[in-house]
């Protein structure tokens, strides 16, 4: 059986010359192994790019190296000592250097059963228990408090401001274009939307939030970072999860002025930083809440209509994803 990855073959600033399309023989799986053919793909792009751009210091790339992180797929073959698992049932993968490929082969111990081997089950894990972990444990949202979301038109952002709304939060969501403004009106779950190319942030907030943001949810960065710092609440609580400004630059800005510490100690407020892998322990609940609401109707999750097939896509994909025209999660189909 022939396996399709995708794999970095040299370190490059650009994922077409970075990468390149191959094919392998899908090798005989353990007792202890399971053998998935993969249905949808999840595009990471920025964390990839770092990743080919050979900036992440905790991988250690060897050329071939298959890359991505999420998948959802059907079982095909399994060991003889399986018994979690039978063939044709629904598997989400979340592992780095395993997902842009056509088949996986994963151990009992990783395996996570899914209800259907779909997009939107895709999107809930690991995006949407990202955001359920990150305010919960990170954010440490209260009912009733006042959140401002970046990027909140995204796979992770478009679930944020769902789970904040359902806490009574008031909600505050940044997006890019008006198609992105139509997305967040259709969840219902946005207080105040703004279109950043029509406003300014930093006005808005300044007129509109100042001092009053509890929790400012931040996957972009430099300007968006700042305009949250400047305009928390006492005890308010800045989430880092990304940087996607910065890591698009040739180097991180460097700031010379007050430092960050001028903004925040009088307040009581706080600089926090999310990563999902340091909640493993909690990942199982963070499913089981959020399948519970999506199969309830209590939980839209969108996911970005263009369309893109096959292994080969995954490099247009990303950059689709990395040119901000993203609407929802970002998916490859196979």
């Amino acid at each position: 059986m022939k396996n399709k990855q995708l794999v970095v073959s040299q370190f490059s600033e650009d994922i077409s010359k970075a990468t390149k399309l191959i094919e392998t023989t899908v090798p005989k799986i353990g007792e202890n192994q399971v053998l998935i053919k993969n249905t949808f793909i999840g595009i990471n792009a920025i964390y990839d790019r770092e990743l080919y751009r050979g900036k992440i210091p905790y991988i250690n790339v060897k050329f071939p190296y298959v890359f991505g992180v999420e998948a959802v797929g059907k079982v095909i073959k399994v060991g003889s000592n399986i018994s979690c698992v039978k063939i044709g049932d629904a598997i989400s993968t979340v592992k780095v250097g395993t997902a842009y490929q056509e088949y996986q082969i994963i151990t009992e111990q990783e395996v996570v059963k899914i209800p259907e081997a779909t997009p939107e089950y895709l999107t809930l894990n690991p995006t949407g228990v990202s955001a359920y972990l990150a305010l919960k444990n990170t954010a440490e949202l209260q009912e009733g408090e006042t959140i401002v979301v970046s990027a909140a038109s995204g796979g992770l952002g478009h679930i944020v401001t769902q789970l904040a709304k359902q806490k009574k939060c008031h909600v505050v969501a940044i997006c890019g274009n008006d198609k992105k403004v139509k997305l967040l009106e259709s969840l219902n779950s946005c207080d105040r939307i703004i279109q950043y190319k029509k406003e300014s942030i930093t006005e808005v907030l300044q007129k509109e939030y100042a001092n009053k943001i509890d929790v400012g949810f931040d996957s972009v960065g430099s300007h968006m970072f700042d305009a949250f710092l400047q305009n928390l609440a006492p005890l308010g609580r800045l989430v880092v999860s990304g940087l996607a400004t910065e890591l698009t630059a040739p180097q991180f800005e460097q700031i010379h002025g007050p430092r960050v510490y001028e903004s925040i100690y009088w307040k009581g407020a706080s600089v926090r930083c999310f990563m999902n892998h340091l909640f493993k322990e909690q990942h199982r609940e963070a499913r089981e809440y959020l399948f519970n609401l999506y199969q309830k109707g209590k939980l839209q999750v969108k996911v970005d209509q263009a369309k893109f097939e096959g292994i080969a896509s995954i490099t247009k994909a990303s950059e689709y994803l990395l040119a901000g025209k993203s609407c929802g999660k970002v998916v490859v189909a196979l």
